[in-house]
């Protein structure tokens, strides 16, 4: 008995390898790569075998290779990448020194915007945002607090506009997200795009001092979720009150990486 096979839209594609669907068009309209069937709305629609090589391509990305060179990589059908195509930063970040050292905004703004494009999450802060952060502590201080100061307006306004995208696919519910970072924390938003890949509607509120009113406040049963950032460790009273938040949101509690690691949950 023949057997279909399955096809898979581009919104379960995202959610079976972490892959933004714009990310996914990107491959295709400018590397030609992952090339989906259609349906006859022009709907993309992804084979198992499609789902497969993404996996490899994020597999090669994560090794530092350029998405500009992976089409010649899956053409020769290499199991494993060369060391001479691998980078531990991405071409972009010079493209976006340059542009910042010349204070063009609208440079520097199309680099980001085009490396958002085209990377996962977790590559475009390993291998773009932190280079980049730590090119510019490089820099001859009178020119630093400028370049910086644009560097950050720009990436805190694309990750902010890329939550606001996932919110509105949003299926889990949604998510309060208290953070202890003073106000404009990148960090914060990376972590708030993570809850959001789990598919969570976040809220997040910056520069908080005490959580303590949090642990018995009415906002809790408006949220499916709740989530504590801290870049550095909270002061002990302040671990004793999340633990308590803890314990009492059970599962629905997603402490970032730095606070599960000093609390019991």
């Amino acid at each position: 008995m023949h057997c279909e096979e399955k096809l898979y839209a581009i919104r379960e594609v995202s959610e079976l390898t972490g892959i933004k669907p714009v990310t996914l068009r990107a491959w295709q309209r400018r590397y030609n790569i992952i090339q989906p069937e259609r349906t006859e709305k022009g709907h993309r629609l992804y084979t198992e075998q499609h789902i497969e090589q993404i996996k490899v391509i994020q597999g090669w990305l994560e090794k530092g290779v350029a998405i500009g060179k992976v089409k010649a990589l899956l053409e020769s059908g290499v199991d494993s990448v060369e060391s001479e195509v691998s980078s531990e930063h991405l071409d972009e970040v010079e493209q976006m020194l340059a542009a910042l050292a010349m204070l063009n905004k609208s440079k520097a703004d199309s680099v980001l915007g085009q490396v958002c494009k085209e990377y996962p999450l977790d590559i475009i802060n390993a291998r773009f945002i932190q280079p980049a952060t730590d090119a510019l502590k490089q820099v001859k201080r009178s020119q630093q607090s400028l370049q910086y100061g644009m560097f950050q307006s720009l990436v805190l306004d694309k990750l902010s506009s890329i939550l606001e995208a996932e919110n509105k696919v949003a299926r889990r519910g949604k998510c309060l997200l208290v953070s202890y970072d003073s106000l404009g924390s990148i960090e914060l938003r990376l972590w708030a795009l993570k809850l959001a890949d789990n598919g969570y509607n976040i809220s997040f509120i910056e520069a908080v001092e005490d959580v303590s009113a949090l642990v018995d406040h009415p906002t809790l049963a408006k949220h499916q979720a709740v989530s504590i950032f801290a870049a550095q460790a909270p002061a002990q009273v302040q671990l004793k009150s999340i633990s308590k938040l803890a314990e009492k949101m059970g599962e629905a509690f997603l402490p970032s990486p730095l606070v599960e690691s000093l609390i019991q949950v």
